[in-house]
């Protein structure tokens, strides 16, 4: 009981990150006013990172959903437009710098007195810094979390930041095979199971050289060793995820369904671009999965509306019982601006614990799905697989790259049937599976390398839905998926007046207030390093 009064204490500190700054803050421990307790500030680093990364907890996905098109906002985000100051761009740099990194550099300090703990505290700043490279490329780094001795921490080349995440890692392994007092219920993520932090770490270092593939950075022989070993999160019990569940008191649901559905205020709209592509017809520009039906769509989206169903308000986009907004189309689309949240189509099971669609029109409440049930996904066993795949086709690895592109479908479906099942709702059958996947295979054997890889990004993009930052990723480093090009799009008020962002802005508040901090970079053109096509 107290194991569990632990985790779920921990989580509900996702709900408290954008007001509580100095809550849990590791100098303030009742126990011990100098030093807190390790199984106190783990959590609270494991929380706040998935936050920031997170999708409905103010994390960058909210903005990265939109760039990669899987949902719509009314608003800034509409058009690749962002300031840098704005709440959805500062909150997870905030989140990330001023919190979580602190800590990191806490428990990492006190290696000597728990080894383990030092090590998840590595590995998990080797992630942390993965994706800040991701986003906005050269980055504060060497001197950041620390601002005793570094008041104005210098920003750091982002490739040579990249490099120094190996080593990183490499040294959170050691020390999480070093022994000592192990995590408990403390560990969010998993629970105190060394074997699969190490799984996690080795994932980790594989995802970061198949994303600088392309430069200097690759290292084939670490690589191929990485292979040989072959010890990566392999299945969905090994994710690398924050598991919400259905509590109230304290707030522990997943952040996207309190918004969506228990607050019945919801801001995402299905992007039809990504629903069309699932439904095998056309969708914008692109034609790649015309005629091959997705059976995930039901537990992906929810329709409010009935078949035949009156709207409540004017209608932008609608295709039977599917309501949404086209991209581009902010304060163009007479009919955009209309109130839907009655009517529009949400974000279903999967990702967020919403509801399995069953066509009965029903509108959302808090009792809906698995009631906000659901993980955040960073990096799982289907995206592993992906990775892997795309190695094998682009860089000769020893792995069959349509071997693991059909083990990476099949994972992604697994997920899917695993948030069915905690719902009781329909599982995909295998038949379904089956036949969807030897269609997609049979597109993949059909074409050249080149097509190849579209269909492996585009089926990876539609297993990350939910998490949008290695989508975003994807599509700078490869090309694919093809984002929708709103001038061929059916509403003829959608259109595109900026090009792709290719990095989040910096935060204006540091670049005012951070001494060493260069001016703001050009999110249309200051490309972070492995971004070379």
């Amino acid at each position: 009981m107290n194991n569990m009064k632990t985790k779920i204490l921990a989580l509900a500190l996702v709900v408290l990150l954008a007001g509580c700054d100095d809550f849990f803050d590791i100098n303030a421990d009742p126990n011990n006013p100098t030093k807190a307790e390790l199984n106190t500030i783990l959590p609270y680093i494991e929380a706040t990172l998935f936050g920031a990364m997170g999708f409905g907890s103010a994390g960058v996905t909210d903005i990265l959903a939109v760039y990669v098109h899987h949902t719509v906002q009314r608003g800034n985000h509409d058009n690749y437009r962002i300031q840098p100051n704005e709440f959805q761009n500062t909150q997870p740099w905030e989140q990330l710098y001023t919190k979580t990194l602190p800590d990191i550099n806490a428990v990492i300090a006190r290696r000597e007195e728990a080894p383990i703990y030092s090590g998840i505290a590595k590995v998990l700043k080797a992630a942390m810094f993965g994706y800040i490279v991701d986003l906005w490329g050269d980055m504060p780094y060497s001197e950041a979390g620390d601002p005793v001795n570094f008041k104005f921490p210098k920003y750091d080349d982002d490739m040579e930041i990249y490099a120094s995440l190996f080593a990183l890692i490499d040294d959170g392994v050691a020390d999480i095979n070093a022994g000592g007092i192990r995590p408990g219920a403390d560990d969010l993520v998993y629970g105190g199971d060394v074997a699969k932090w190490v799984k996690f770490a080795n994932s980790l270092k594989l995802n970061l050289y198949n994303k600088s593939r392309l430069t200097s950075l690759y290292d084939a022989n670490a690589v191929n060793a990485l292979l040989t070993a072959n010890n990566f999160i392999s299945t969905n019990a090994e994710d690398f995820e924050l598991d919400y569940n259905a509590t109230i008191t304290p707030e522990n649901r997943h952040p996207g369904f309190v918004r969506e559905y228990a607050q019945n205020q919801p801001a995402y709209y299905i992007s039809p671009y990504f629903y069309l592509l699932m439904k095998g017809e056309q969708a914008c520009q692109n034609s790649l999965m015309v005629g091959i039906a997705d059976p995930r769509i039901p537990y992906y989206f929810y329709n409010q509306l009935a078949p035949g169903e009156a709207a409540q308000n004017p209608i932008s986009y609608r295709d039977g019982d599917f309501l949404s907004i086209w991209f581009g189309s902010y304060d163009l689309d007479p009919n955009e601006g209309f109130d839907q949240n009655i009517s529009q189509t949400l974000v279903g099971l999967y990702p967020v614990g919403g509801a399995y669609d069953d066509a009965s029109g029903v509108n959302v409440s808090a009792t809906l799905g698995t009631k906000g049930a659901a993980p955040q996904r960073l990096l799982t066993a289907a995206a592993i697989d992906y990775v892997r795949a795309e190695l094998a086709l682009t860089m000769s690895t020893s792995d069959n790259a349509r071997a693991m592109f059909q083990s990476a479908m099949n994972k992604s479906f697994a997920e899917v049937n695993v948030a069915a099942a905690a719902v009781g709702a329909p599982p995909i059958g295998a038949a379904a599976i089956t036949a969807y996947t030897d269609q997609v295979l049979a597109l993949y054997d059909a074409g050249d390398n080149t097509t190849k890889l579209e269909v492996l990004m585009t089926q990876k993009w539609i297993q990350e839905f939910g998490n949008g930052i290695e989508t975003y990723s994807d599509i700078r480093r490869t090309g694919f998926p093809e984002v929708c090009d709103p001038l061929q799009d059916p509403n003829e008020w959608s259109t595109q007046t900026n090009p792709y962002p290719v990095v989040l802005p910096y935060n204006g508040n540091d670049l005012t207030n951070n001494g060493s901090a260069p001016g703001q970079h050009d999110q249309y053109s200051a490309k972070v390093f492995w971004d070379i096509n």
